[in-house]
């Protein structure tokens, strides 16, 4: 059921729940090596049921408890006797009561190393102060950027869930081109967030939003948890009520009560987000101190009244507060900054007790650059107070160590992938940085001094590591990735203070020139080739040729190869479009000559016609076309392998053009 309330009902007045401890000394409540730990066991804020007549609690005792006991009696009396139950199991009570009486609860759990410490619930529900609903609630200091949301639990809700969501926005229908307004709140998909809040995934215990079983207030960091079940509460993301690109200014806040019985009821309230207004008094200042400015970060100090309770904080450049504007950002008065600021600020406000840092860091921000840190002060009732900002320029490279190089050498290369490197510095000298490229980057002095470089463009060496630097042994030298390249090599020193000394060139101080170093190329391994200086020989005669009637199409030929003197094995080449006169480059050329061996196996265009053991053979080959002077024709070509181990070509056989020594087509 939903509920829009436009009052607040009647506020139910709760005896504050306290916790004391009973136990025994803790010599005799320790466990053994050989016993559990102690359990523990924990009670939830009393609810009243339905009918009036029972308080109903939910009693969770440890995994290691045996059995736990429980009495609930009337404040001041100690009459009753303790209940007895069995096992670990979360149980939910349900005790009998009267309405406006005070009333005592104690729990403990108990194993075999003793018993837990006492839950003491102490509670009350009077007539009075009982309230129609599970809960009310009131939105209260609303502004562009923060609301604060006071619930009061009445006596009948067990637990709430409480959220925030943007009610929708207007978009396109996608069949029509129309505006059309998306709803981004739906009640069933709530509920759904709402019962995951209270009971969590095991497996990803995800959050959605935050509940409570005692009344609160909730503001717009706390309205939205997305957060894991083990974080705290000030984990909470938050919801960002004003958003930088859109005019959409209605939120719903809702709220999944659970009664006592566990039945779930949500209650809702829309809430208008005005437009951003500085209307109100609270002042604020931001300090940067000189010694926080880094490279690629600063910190800042934010300071206010005491009227402020909530800041929004954000850093910028001058090309995005201009973003907001017609004119560039030098043309732009105070007020069309801070109206400009106003948009950036769209973020979750941070709680303000006291003076807080923060510090700004960013990979992208760039050394020697002027960005704007800004605050918007919220007071107590939700106004926005006066825009503060300030400018900071990052730090620049600065070289003032007192450490320095005295000398450097290279020792000859071993091998293409180190170039190695005898460095020598003063004793002043605790670190020295090294970069090798094969060129030098403009803005190499911001890059030698910034720390995100180190391992990326640079790397530090310990004065006692300088010495690997000159050898390969234990991974030492510099490594090349582009070995015979010209590489240019520059370091700063690091002294005991941090301070780095001017960058040195290595390669002129070696006084080798001021243009880099030439490194030593990779050895390329010739082509292998095959050995074709063979003796072998053999007879090639064709049978015979003629179409190939049998396949329909083509033609064939029966060809019959005999070895000749000093020849081991005859393997016999096919190739396509072949000429006479580029037959032996082809043949050359296959893999199986180049990587040739003994126990080789010809594979592809290659195959073995007569072994050891074999001295002639006849075999049949089909050609898809006769020979032709322009484009070559189908071709076999027969290779020997002589008693050496070397190669020949010794005769060849290509369709309408013959053998090597008889340029016949036909039979001989």
């Amino acid at each position: 059921m939903k509920n829009i309330f436009k009052t607040m009902l009647p506020i139910l007045a709760m005896a504050a729940c306290v916790w004391t401890s009973c136990s025994d000394d803790k010599d005799k409540n320790d466990p053994t090596p050989e016993k559990p730990a102690l359990p523990t066991i924990t009670v939830s804020e009393p609810a009243l049921s339905a009918d009036n007549t029972k308080a109903v609690v939910t009693v969770t005792p440890s995994d290691d408890t045996e059995k736990w006991y429980w009495k609930c009696e009337p404040k001041g009396e100690s009459a009753a006797a303790y209940t007895a139950v069995t096992g670990k199991e979360e149980t939910k009570l349900e005790i009998p009561i009267d309405i406006d009486k005070d009333y005592v609860l104690t729990v403990y759990a108990e194993n075999e190393s003793g018993k837990s410490q006492e839950a003491v619930k102490e509670f009350i529900f009077k007539y009075e102060d009982l309230m129609d609903e599970l809960v009310e609630f009131e939105i209260k200091n609303l502004s562009a950027f923060s609301m604060d949301v006071e619930v009061k639990k009445g006596a009948k809700c067990a637990k709430y869930v409480i959220g925030a969501i943007i009610k929708g926005y207007m978009g396109k229908d996608l069949e029509t081109g129309l505006d059309k307004y998306e709803e981004i709140y739906k009640e069933a998909e709530f509920i759904e967030s709402a019962e995951l809040s209270l009971n969590p995934n095991k497996d990803y215990p995800m959050q959605p939003y935050n509940w409570s079983d005692v009344s609160a207030t909730f503001n717009e960091q706390t309205l939205v948890r997305s957060a894991l079940q083990d974080k705290d509460i000030s984990e909470s993301k938050g919801i960002i009520l004003t958003a930088l690109d859109t005019d959409e200014t209605e939120v719903v806040v809702a709220i999944y009560a659970v009664d006592a019985e566990g039945k779930g009821t949500v209650f809702t309230k829309e809430v208008t987000v005005p437009d951003a207004e500085l209307n109100g008094q609270v002042v604020a200042s931001i300090e940067i101190p000189a010694g926080k400015i880094a490279l690629r970060s600063f910190e800042a100090t934010f300071t206010a009244d005491a009227n402020c309770a909530k800041m929004i904080v954000g850093q910028t450049d001058a090309g995005a507060i201009a973003k907001n504007s017609s004119k560039p950002f030098t043309e732009m008065s105070v007020a069309e900054i801070e109206a400009s600021i106003l948009k950036l600020g769209a973020s979750v406000p941070v709680a303000y007790t006291q003076p807080f840092s923060k510090e700004f860091a960013s990979k992208d921000m760039v050394p020697n650059t002027k960005y704007y840190v800004y605050a918007i002060p919220i007071d107590k009732q939700g106004k926005l107070g006066k825009i503060v900002y300030t400018g900071v320029t990052t730090g620049r490279p600065t070289f003032e160590g007192v450490g320095s190089i005295t000398s450097v050498s290279f020792p000859e290369q071993t091998s293409p992938e180190k170039l190695l490197v005898d460095i020598s510095v003063n004793e002043n000298t605790t670190a020295v940085r090294v970069f090798w490229e094969t060129s030098v980057p403009a803005n190499l002095d911001w890059i030698m001094v910034d720390e995100a470089s180190s391992n990326v463009q640079w790397i530090e060496y310990k004065v006692e590591d300088l010495g690997k630097l000159k050898t390969e042994e234990n991974n030492g030298g510099l490594y090349i990735l582009s070995p015979g390249s010209t590489y240019h090599l520059r370091a700063v020193t690091v002294d005991k203070d941090g301070k780095l000394s001017e960058i040195v060139d290595l390669v002129d101080k070696a006084g080798e020139g001021k243009n880099g170093i030439q490194t030593k190329a990779a050895e390329v391994e010739a082509p292998k080739e095959a050995d074709f200086s063979g003796n072998g020989a053999l007879t090639l005669a064709v049978v015979s040729s003629g179409d190939d009637e049998e396949a329909g199409w083509g033609y064939f030929a029966k060809l019959k190869v005999t070895k000749g003197q000093n020849t081991s094995k005859v393997y016999m080449v096919k190739g396509s479009d072949q000429k006479p006169n580029g037959l032996e480059a082809y043949v050359k050329d296959q893999k199986f000559f180049k990587e040739y061996t003994s126990d080789a196996v010809p594979t592809g265009m290659v195959s073995l016609i007569l072994d050891e053991n074999t001295s002639e053979k006849e075999i049949t080959e089909k050609f898809d076309v006769e020979y032709e002077a322009q484009w070559g024709g189908g071709a076999r070509i027969f290779v020997t392998l002589d008693n050496d181990g070397k190669f020949s070509m010794a005769d060849y056989y290509i369709y309408g053009y013959g053998t090597m020594n008889d340029n016949i087509s036909s039979g001989n």
